[in-house]
């Protein structure tokens, strides 16, 4: 069946539909971009077209962009050259067609979409809160290569595309038309046929588009347009660490474009492009987009469970914690009810959500009347007033078991009985508190990181008798709070903690060995971590990394021995970040330098690590990761290795670059990683770090966890 379909509507008048057969959305698949291609030479030589209107039939997708697959395929820069050229003149030819063409865009206009929207006279774009408009290749680690980082900067400010095209971000329509990369916004109703009506109306005249201000065009002048790529670069170097080729070659591209004619400059693209599709950092990138994308497909339970409807939600224990997770319903306009046992817990939880919306206010994505409509949404009380109507009650309360299966046991009266309850806890048992319930098929776990509005992961926890309509209807609320959700099975530090503590813990022991604390964060930022392990402690709290690391020492035995350095940091009433002093010296929550009084508080200190190599520490910290996720996958607490990537990735923000913990021990090798975990377990760690029979096992089958 045919991609594209041309239609007549009389009076020169041509509707040109991109209709992907058995797809719900529309990408530029190697067939499509051929029979594309074959269009474009159809058309160039007709003579009874005088303006052409680009539309998709599909709800909420214009053009999606490029098949990744195809990106993802490409091995050398030769064959990326090719490909990239292909689409890119393609793309260019139909610039050049001798008459109008108009891009109605009613849904996501992404990447090669919109490249080809770029490519048309002009473009109007729906009003539907589907409509998504921008350049999102910057990261799978590539940038535009269908004409995109050549056109836009023409069409807008060249601030405007520096920034969408280096951040990858996606307008709707409203800031689209505001930018200047539509003409017009039309109201969702029968977009198609408005849009086609506009195409008609504005036939022969010229778009109004914003104009550029006197600072616009001093900035964009030749003396003072290389300040700008500078402080751009500057800004880069500082989010990236370097550690992604792809804005910077962004910004060279731009630069040396600038003023070019569009054919010599479309060639520099095109080789660009070629450059970044082969690079590992690029390969990595789409890997995980393609695992964040797989989570879509599916609600995390057994093939043809139904999820239940979630229309009221409510939330035990409110202060920031719970202030988020209600920010969160009431972002997606589900009315939502705080209880807590004081109103000063309760004004908490408000004044977090109110924060939350309040960032999205500042930054113009959203009116004030939308904030107050939100706002609206959350509600709260001392009591159980409100919970009778409810689908679905998060339980936010403080992390102590006793006290969580009291307030379970008494919430479950007191909602309908067809209410799915769930637990926040970050590594209490979920099988144990449904020991209270009287449904607790009802109940499980659903684990959000803090805060909730950054983080992105949210561990789903089934416990032994939680139901797969209620894993699914957990599954299904955090996909639509715009959270990707792992669906984990219940145990001690459940997927995230549980191998988070390892490399806490044997940062805490580098410490003991005589390695200094600016060393310890230093090499893992180098690495890539956002943020050092023992500053990472501080953020955590002292006390809450101690107990959790107890309750894994408990669980495992050997294996997560604790460091004592927790005790005797805590000995002397540093609890991190949220009383000031810790690790590091903080001021007004901001954190200073490193406390070197902390170094006479630990009496066992020696040196005996001193000496190794960064790589070396860096192992030490990463290695005995990689040691426990072999075992957690042998126990099923998740079901793919991909799923662990995941999680570390966007619950830790493991660098992403990397591909995910397991991708990484893949890249070093599963062999390496056992014979360096044998090695460190000889010169002292034991049986902490030596390599388990789980990883032994994947090293002797092949040495892979994802090949």
């Amino acid at each position: 069946m045919a991609v594209f379909n041309l239609k007549d509507h009389g009076g020169g008048f041509f509707e040109l539909g991109f209709d992907q057969p058995d797809s719900k959305a529309n990408v530029f698949t190697e067939e499509a971009l051929r029979e594309f291609d074959q269009m474009v030479s159809g058309l160039a030589s007709r003579k009874d077209i005088k303006c052409l209107t680009v539309t998709s039939p599909k709800q909420g997708i214009f053009i999606a962009g490029a098949d990744i697959n195809l990106i993802k395929s490409l091995d050398t820069i030769d064959r990326a050259l090719e490909g990239c050229s292909y689409g890119q003149q393609a793309i260019h030819r139909f610039s050049k067609l001798p008459f109008e063409k108009v891009a109605a865009i009613g849904g996501a206009c992404l990447g090669g979409g919109f490249e080809l929207a770029l490519a048309c006279s002009k473009r109007v774009a729906s009003d539907d809160r589907s409509v998504k408009i921008g350049l999102p290749e910057v990261n799978l680690g590539v940038l535009p290569g269908f004409g995109g980082s050549v056109r836009l900067p023409r069409l807008v400010k060249l601030s405007v595309a520096m920034d969408m095209i280096l951040s990858g971000k996606q307008l709707d329509g409203a800031r689209a038309l505001k930018s200047g990369c539509v003409d017009a916004v039309l109201p969702y109703q029968d977009f198609n046929a408005r849009a086609l009506a506009w195409a008609k109306a504005n036939f022969g005249k010229a778009p109004r588009r914003p104009g550029k201000t006197l600072v616009d065009r001093v900035m964009e002048s030749p003396v003072f347009r290389p300040v700008m790529f500078n402080m751009a670069r500057k800004t880069v170097q500082g989010k990236t660490k370097g550690k992604y080729p792809a804005p910077f070659k962004i910004l060279d591209l731009l630069a040396e474009t600038w003023g070019m004619g569009v054919e010599e400059a479309l060639k520099r693209e095109a080789r660009a492009f070629s450059v970044l599709a082969v690079t590992q950092v690029s390969k990595q990138l789409i890997g995980l987009f393609q695992l964040a994308e797989s989570v879509k497909k599916h609600n995390g339970a057994a093939p043809g469970t139904k999820e239940k409807k979630v229309e009221r939600a409510a939330v035990l224990g409110a202060g920031v914690m719970g202030g988020g997770i209600a920010w969160a319903f009431a972002n997606k306009d589900i009315p939502v009810r705080m209880k807590d046992i004081s109103w000063d817990g309760v004004l908490l939880g408000w004044k977090q959500a109110g924060e939350n919306f309040g960032y999205s206010l500042k930054k113009r994505r959203m009116t004030k009347n939308q904030y107050l409509a939100k706002m609206a949404h959350v509600t709260g009380a001392l009591d159980y007033s409100g919970f009778g109507t409810v689908d679905l009650v998060v339980e936010a309360v403080v992390e102590n078991m006793d006290v969580k299966k009291k307030v379970l046991a008494e919430t479950e009266k007191h909602v309908p009985s067809h209410a799915v309850l769930c637990s926040n806890t970050s590594s209490l048992s979920i099988t144990e508190m449904q020991s209270v319930l009287s449904r607790p098929e009802n109940f499980g776990g659903l684990h959000f990181f803090n805060p909730v509005n950054r983080m992105p992961l949210v561990e789903v926890i089934a416990g032994e008798k939680t139901s797969q309509e209620t894993v699914a209807t957990l599954f299904e609320i955090a996909k639509k709070m715009g959270k990707t959700p792992i669906v984990v099975r219940d145990g001690p530090g459940f997927l995230v903690n549980r191998l988070l503590m390892p490399y806490m813990n044997e940062a805490l022991f580098l410490f003991e060995e005589g390695v200094s604390v600016e060393r310890i964060d230093r090499v893992m930022l180098d690495f890539g971590m956002p943020m050092g392990p023992i500053r990472l402690v501080d953020e955590v709290g002292i006390d809450v990394a101690a107990k959790v690391a107890k309750i894994l020492n408990k669980a495992f035995g050997v294996r997560a021995q604790a460091s004592t350095t927790s005790d005797a940091i805590l000995a002397s009433g540093r609890l991190g970040k949220k009383n000031g002093k810790g690790f590091y010296l903080y001021e007004n929550g901001k954190p200073g330098g490193v406390d070197m009084a902390v170094e006479q508080l630990v009496k066992n200190r020696t040196a005996k690590s001193a000496r190794l190599s960064d790589a070396e520490l860096v192992q030490r910290m990463i290695y005995p990761m990689i040691n426990e996720a072999a075992i957690a996958l042998d126990e099923g607490i998740v079901s793919s290795p991909g799923e662990v990537d995941l999680g570390m990735i966007m619950g830790t923000g493991f660098p992403p670059f990397r591909g995910g913990l397991l991708r990484h021990a893949d890249s070093e090798t599963v062999h390496k990683v056992a014979e360096a975990l044998d090695r460190f377990a000889e010169q002292g760690g034991g049986d902490r770090v030596r390599p388990n029979a789980s990883l032994k096992a994947v090293s002797h089958r092949g040495g892979f966890f994802r090949k």
